[in-house]
């Protein structure tokens, strides 16, 4: 009776009567009813128990609501609701065969209390209600496969939208990581401009400071091109001669050796030695020719430089030495100059002191001006080697920049269409996530019908429209998996 009353609800008073009836005839066999009734309430300790664990699954969700009065409501993980459906999905399928066994004894202990019955119409209901059972029990099978199927489908596809959901988020790490990356490179740029930016500045003081000692020189020289330039010879004379700042020492020189000569000239007048030698050619051939060495600042000058090239300003001294020749014979002739040494030399301590003192000023002197020109000399190769290392660095700056303009110009590309490909990305996302959310809707929904309405039209019309859904959702959800997988690292993060 109680199997009957399980799987229909309106078959239980056509059970209950069968009973009855079997009772009332057939007293002898009242040990066979009651056998048949213990065996319909001993399967009701197996079927409350909890099967699959879903007595604590509900457990837990009961306890999970008195807590979730403080918290917020999380949302639901389609994972979760997945497992909890097939979960239950076991335990109805558990159910039916555990129904299915109790009908069959049911049905074996009906043939054999009504085998000895004459009643035919009873027998008969009996039989058409067994026939029906079967008939729903076959419909039920065959829609229990199909609802199999239909979720063999859905599994396949929440598991390729949790690929492509795993797929999406280990990119938007990896662009995460180049930001990161792109974000330190742009600072260290910074940093190196602004660097280079302040050697510039530094060297375009400089410069511009060089340029205006330059051009303060180039004025006086424009102002006073002509010098006067002292030659002094210690045991002849000091002489002041006026050039200009083109022309060669040589012509200074010449002067000097011209007017020595002459002045020699006109002591040795006097001598008839020198009037004898002047009288015999030969004589004059053999007599040592004067020579000078001039310096100035301690070095030697040539004759074929110009006092702009010797660094020579007004009022600078040349000192001149004599050179003698003393393996000629016709240096005896000049014996007397040892005189004229005696003459100029004073015996003196003190104006001895005084001479020495004024020679050593001339000579620090000269040279202290000399290491000024030659300390001015190498800052202006100085300021020659910084401008052509300027011009370099201004041409690397600018090599560096237009590399800088064309990989910006590529970024932006670049960010465009990884733009535009996020954003088709994020709504085929959306839409494979609302797909499967109404498809797990539509699968709760059956389920739900199943179980209260197995065979009704409502039900095999939710099966029939799930199917439907199914066939659309299924090529959209394809194309999904494909793109993001052969994107590869061009996908963007989705939020």
């Amino acid at each position: 009776m109680s199997a009957v009353a399980t799987v229909r609800p309106s078959k239980q008073n056509a059970s209950s009567n069968v009973a009855s009836s079997t009772s009332a005839s057939a007293p002898p066999d009242s040990s066979s009813s009651s056998q048949a009734q213990n065996h319909t309430h001993q399967p009701s300790p197996r079927t409350s128990q909890p099967v699959n664990g879903t007595h604590a699954h509900t457990h837990s969700h009961q306890h999970n609501g008195t807590k979730g009065k403080k918290k917020n409501e999380t949302p639901v993980d389609p994972a979760t609701m997945y497992e909890s459906l097939k979960n239950r999905i076991a335990a109805l399928e558990e159910e039916e065969v555990l129904e299915e066994e109790e009908e069959r004894r049911f049905a074996e202990e009906a043939q054999k209390s009504v085998k000895g019955m004459e009643n035919s119409a009873i027998h008969a209901k009996y039989i058409e209600l067994f026939a029906e059972l079967k008939r729903l029990e076959r419909d039920h099978a065959k829609e229990k496969q199909k609802l199999t199927k239909d979720k063999d489908a859905a599994k396949s596809q929440l598991t390729k939208a949790n690929q492509t959901k795993t797929k999406m988020e280990s990119l938007a790490r990896e662009l995460q990581k180049d930001n990161k990356r792109l974000r330190e490179d742009g600072k260290r740029l910074a940093q190196c401009v602004e660097d280079a930016q302040d050697e510039l500045l530094q060297m375009k003081s400089s410069l511009t400071k060089r340029t205006e000692r330059a051009k303060a020189q180039d004025a006086k020289y424009a102002s006073q091109p002509d010098i006067v330039v002292k030659v002094v010879c210690r045991y002849r004379a000091e002489l002041f001669f006026k050039i200009s700042r083109k022309i060669k020492l040589s012509r200074l020189f010449g002067a000097w050796t011209d007017r020595m000569k002459a002045c020699d000239s006109t002591h040795d007048n006097a001598s008839p030695k020198d009037k004898q030698a002047g009288d015999n050619p030969a004589h004059d051939a053999g007599l040592p020719i004067m020579q000078f060495i001039f310096t100035h600042a301690g070095r030697p000058i040539d004759a074929e430089q110009t006092p702009e090239d010797a660094g020579m300003e007004d009022g600078d001294e040349i000192l001149a030495v004599e050179i003698m020749d003393l393996t000629l014979d016709g240096f005896d002739v000049k014996e007397e100059q040892r005189q004229l040494l005696e003459k100029n030399w004073t015996d003196a301590p003190q104006e001895a002191r005084r001479t020495l003192e004024e020679i050593f000023d001339v000579v620090v002197r000269e040279r202290l001006k000399d290491v000024l020109r030659q300390y001015e000399l190498r800052e202006r190769h100085f300021e020659c080697v910084i401008r052509s290392k300027e011009l370099e660095l201004l041409l690397c700056r600018a090599r560096a920049a237009e590399q800088r303009q064309l990989i910006e110009n590529e970024r932006l590309r670049l960010d465009e269409a990884e733009g535009l490909r996020n954003l088709r990305l994020r709504k085929e996302l959306d839409d494979a996530q609302h797909a499967q959310t109404m498809l797990i809707d539509k699968l709760i929904q059956c389920c739900q019908e199943v179980v209260r309405k197995p065979n009704s039209e409502r039900t095999q019309r939710l099966f029939a429209s799930l199917r439907d859904e199914l066939e659309k959702k299924r090529p959209r959800l394809l194309p999904v998996s494909k793109v993001a997988a052969t994107n590869g690292t061009d996908a963007a993060p989705v939020d």
